[in-house]
């Protein structure tokens, strides 16, 4: 069928315009054949139905969609890239600090490293003050430990392999388990270095139940881990002050012994404090027991050792190292205690229990 349009002239009916080029007129028949091949034809457009528009709309809308969903989708994937390298990153960074500051457990490093290294560990003991437990008591007291923490059965098992003393200090400080289980066949027995960080330390916090000289002899009868909390303080304080890797607190106990610093029956003389130090490389001088004097000298970086008498530390006589001052409170070091150790003290929490005490600087 024939479509007639109306109102659009033929080609031959268009005029022809002349064009002028390089200085004449252009009007020749191959001009004009260009010109009709150019020039568009007149083209007719099929009617679009609105079920079809609809249709066309959805499908943009569908593409459109598909194409946000892939953008997303790499900009997650890149974001989760991103992510992953900067974990990736800190961890070893985290790891390198971790083995900078916290050196692996093993042969040279205290069992209060290991402790440290996992807080979890450290508060699962009730740790109380201490009390005097009779010998017709250290059995019940046992089998209540066992009841909480059931490693505490391979000694309640085996009372007898252990000594009276050590059975008692365990009932008063549940953090000695691991140490009292390693007691047989290490009687005597001294072996371990200081660790780096121990060494870095302004003033390292060491436990006379530590398994590298908690089983050497102080005295008759009886051990570092017991009876060696003096010369434990006095291996903190030597050793903040002028980094001696040699005065480890078994050394120092065995110092004490060879040069009349113990005393059997009684323990270690105040006069390890002052004379005994001066070999050491410190200084120490009894200071009065006042609030400003105590936290003066703490600020300035000087630790003092305290002979304390029973309550919140033993029910006998003990020894504990002032270290600093945080927020107001006292920050101390006690060679028995890991859990007394981590918490602030108030200065009339520990002024009725001081008996004498000394501040030390490098010598």
């Amino acid at each position: 069928m024939d479509i007639e349009l109306t109102g659009v002239k033929t080609f031959e009916q268009l005029p022809v315009r002349p064009v002028q080029v390089a200085g004449r007129t252009n009007t020749g028949r191959g001009h004009q054949e260009r010109i009709e091949k150019t020039r568009r034809k007149p083209t007719y457009k099929r009617p679009v139905s609105k079920a079809e528009r609809i249709r066309r709309k959805k499908k943009r809308k569908r593409i459109a969609w598909w194409r946000y969903i892939k953008r997303m989708m790499s900009r997650l994937l890149l974001l989760a890239a991103m992510l992953a390298a900067a974990i990736f990153a800190i961890s070893k960074i985290l790891g390198l600090i971790v083995g900078i500051f916290i050196p692996k457990a093993g042969a040279g490093s205290s069992f209060a490293e290991e402790l440290l290294k996992d807080d979890i560990k450290i508060l699962r003991y009730d740790v109380e003050a201490p009390r005097v437990i009779e010998e017709n008591e250290i059995r019940g007291r046992l089998a209540s430990l066992v009841g909480e923490y059931p490693e505490f059965s391979e000694v309640y098992e085996h009372m007898d392999e252990y000594p009276e003393k050590l059975l008692v200090s365990l009932c008063n400080n549940p953090e000695m388990i691991d140490f009292v289980k390693g007691y047989p066949g290490n009687t005597g027995m001294a072996a371990g270095e200081l660790t780096d960080k121990e060494l870095r330390a302004k003033i390292p916090h060491l436990l006379q139940w530590d398994k590298r000289w908690g089983y050497a002899a102080y005295g008759e009868n009886n051990m570092v881990a017991l009876a060696g909390c003096a010369p434990t303080c006095m291996s903190m304080v030597i050793v903040g002050l002028t980094g001696n890797e040699a005065a480890t607190p078994d050394a120092i106990a065995d110092y004490a012994m060879q040069n009349g610093f113990y005393v059997e029956g009684t323990g270690t003389a105040w006069s390890l404090m002052t004379e005994g130090g001066q070999q050491w490389g410190v200084y120490g001088r009894e200071i009065s027991l006042m609030e400003n004097n105590i936290v003066s000298e703490l600020e300035a970086g000087h630790p003092i050792i305290c002979s304390v008498h029973a309550g919140d530390f033993t029910v006998e006589g003990h020894f504990i190292v002032l270290v600093g001052v945080e927020d107001g409170k006292i920050r101390l070091n006690d060679p028995n205690s890991i859990s007394r150790s981590n918490q602030l003290w108030d200065y009339s929490e520990l002024e009725g229990q001081i008996s004498n005490l000394w501040v030390f600087n490098k010598y």
